[in-house]
Order: C-alpha cells, then sequence, then structure tokens
C-alpha cells in the first residue's frame, strides 16, 4: 500500500513539472518575440502621422502664400499689358490676369467662409518684384517676365501640389481643381522670351 502511494506521489511530481516547462516556453516568446497589440498600435499610428505630414502644407499657410502669388501675379501681367513689345508676351499676360483673378477671387471666397485671413495687398517683398519689372521697358522687359514667370510657377505648382495634402477638404479640392491650369501656365511660361533664354544660360553653365 504504501508503495502505491509513493509512486502515485512521484508521477503527479513528473506532471507538474512538465505541466510547467511546457508553459515556460511560450511565455518567454512572448516576451521575446511578436509585439503586444498596443506596441503595433502606437508603431502604425506613428507612422501613418508621418505619412499624412509629409510633403503637405498648413491651410492658413497656403491661404497666405497662394493669395500672394496671385496677387502678384496679376500685377506683374498687367504691366507686361502695358509695356512688352512682344505679341506672344501680351497675349500670355491677359491670360495671367484672368486665370488668376478668377483664381484669386475663388480662394478669397472659400478662405473666408472658414475664417482665414486672405491678403489684399501685396506684402513688401512680393511689391518689389512688382516695382522691379515695371522699371524695365521693351525686350529688356520682356525677358525679365518671362524670366519671373518660369520661376513663380514653378513655385506656385509645388505649393498647390502640397495643398492637395492640406487638412482642410476644400481648400485641398480648391489646390487640384486649379493645378492643371497652373502646369499649363508653367508650360506656356517656359516658351517665353526671358524663360527660354534663362533655360539655355543654364544648359551651357551645366555643359562647362
Amino acid at each position: 500500500m504504501s508503495k502505491l502511494v509513493t509512486v502515485t506521489a512521484g508521477v503527479l511530481v513528473v506532471s507538474v513539472i512538465s505541466a510547467v516547462s511546457a508553459q515556460t516556453p511560450t511565455n518567454g516568446s512572448s516576451a521575446t518575440g511578436a509585439s503586444t497589440p498596443h506596441q503595433q498600435s502606437s508603431t502604425e499610428s506613428h507612422w501613418a502621422d508621418g505619412a499624412a505630414g509629409s510633403g503637405s502644407v498648413d491651410p492658413a499657410s497656403f491661404v497666405t502664400k497662394a493669395a500672394q502669388g496671385g496677387l502678384t501675379e496679376v500685377a506683374v501681367s498687367k504691366a507686361a499689358e502695358a509695356s512688352s513689345q512682344d505679341p506672344k508676351v501680351k497675349q500670355f499676360a491677359e491670360q495671367m490676369v484672368r486665370d488668376h483673378s478668377k483664381a484669386n477671387d475663388e480662394l478669397a471666397s472659400l478662405a473666408k467662409s472658414k475664417g482665414l485671413q486672405v491678403p489684399t495687398s501685396l506684402d513688401a517683398q512680393h511689391q518689389a518684384i512688382v516695382q522691379k519689372l515695371s522699371n524695365k521697358k521693351g525686350a529688356e522687359f520682356d525677358a525679365a517676365y518671362g524670366k519671373q514667370m518660369k520661376e513663380d510657377h514653378a513655385k506656385t505648382v509645388a505649393l498647390f501640389q502640397a495643398a492637395t495634402k492640406t487638412s482642410d477638404p476644400d481648400l485641398a479640392a480648391f489646390a487640384k481643381k486649379t493645378l492643371p491650369t497652373l502646369t499649363e501656365h508653367k508650360q506656356m511660361a517656359g516658351e517665353l522670351p526671358g524663360a527660354m533664354h534663362s533655360a539655355k544660360a543654364g544648359s551651357k553653365s551645366t555643359d562647362q
């Protein structure tokens, strides 16, 4: 009888040890293996925030920069209508005044409906650009205007591309809708006398 009890007790001890050993690797695997649901959530959230913020611009900054840029385009293009001697430049300038005035009005209306301040006049930096161009005449003006339009539209297209990712869906939609027109302007500006001259000069400099 005592032998039977001893054997039974021994079996129970071995069973307990086996059970504990079987559980230990599982716990170790949990500690060193896959992340917990909370850890996975934190990691995914971090990368999601980074992706959402990359290459975008906040609504207020977009409105200010786009408005200043649009006002400048209209001002220098009105100067081109008055000072240029090149029919191609005059035709381009007329389209710039028409298209940018329309976009400026639409942006102003949209921004005001959201309580965002919209510049209604040029700041000192952009006023200086207009004044510098207005002081030129004839072929000199055409060359400077073409160069300015090429540079300005490259910056404007980049700004509106970033604005398609802005946090305000209505402003993002406006930017997306306006982009094709701005891209067309950029291509047209690249064919103006001053823009073509600067491109050739840059090409020669690169070759040297």
